[in-house]
């Protein structure tokens, strides 16, 4: 027995006009959201904290997962290693953060936060999550359950695009193919 109904794929894709101008494009228009978010956050944590946004990637994740390794850190922030490297020994120099020798790995180490880096920590994520509420407080309840699929959906399809791409993608020098 066939059935009448177009195949779900069918369905869900609706001819859009072809964009004419480079910000009439997802790709431009999401980085560009994601800049300003950024600036925001960065400008605020340096005028509070003194923290810049490497800073506080590493800080944010560090406050929620250590400990960590070094290499674990630089890809879930997307910054080069040495550049996160550099970043954890002033993190460590300034008191924010401590390293101790992986007993699985033991040429690795791990970071966590100190006493200092948690209580830094401690007030400014409740001020990040502030600013994302803030930010989001524009769509309404369904709005944001919408966009919170649309981005998990767009993300894990990304995530496959760049798999089948890989042999056409330019590597990046020291990092692998990951997300930035």
């Amino acid at each position: 027995m066939t059935s009448d109904k177009p195949p779900v794929a069918a369905k869900r894709r609706v001819k859009r006009p072809r964009p004419k101008h480079l910000s009439d494009m997802f790709s431009y228009r999401l980085n560009r959201l994601a800049f300003i978010s950024s600036r925001i956050a960065a400008g605020i944590n340096e005028h509070r904290y003194g923290i810049g946004p490497r800073e506080w990637r590493i800080m944010g994740l560090l406050g929620t997962s250590a400990p960590m390794a070094l290499n674990a850190v630089a890809k879930e922030a997307n910054i080069d290693k040495s550049q996160a490297s550099r970043t954890v020994a002033d993190m460590i120099e300034r008191g924010l953060v401590r390293r101790s020798a992986d007993e699985a790995d033991g040429r690795g180490i791990r970071l966590a936060l100190t006493d200092k880096g948690r209580a830094l920590f401690d007030e400014m994520f409740p001020a990040a999550i502030e600013r994302n509420e803030a930010v989001l407080s524009v769509l309404t309840g369904e709005e944001r359950d919408a966009l919170d699929a649309i981005m998990d959906k767009l993300t894990a399809h990304g995530l496959e695009m760049m798999k089948s791409l890989k042999d056409e993608m330019a590597t990046r020098r020291g990092r692998g193919a990951g997300p930035r």
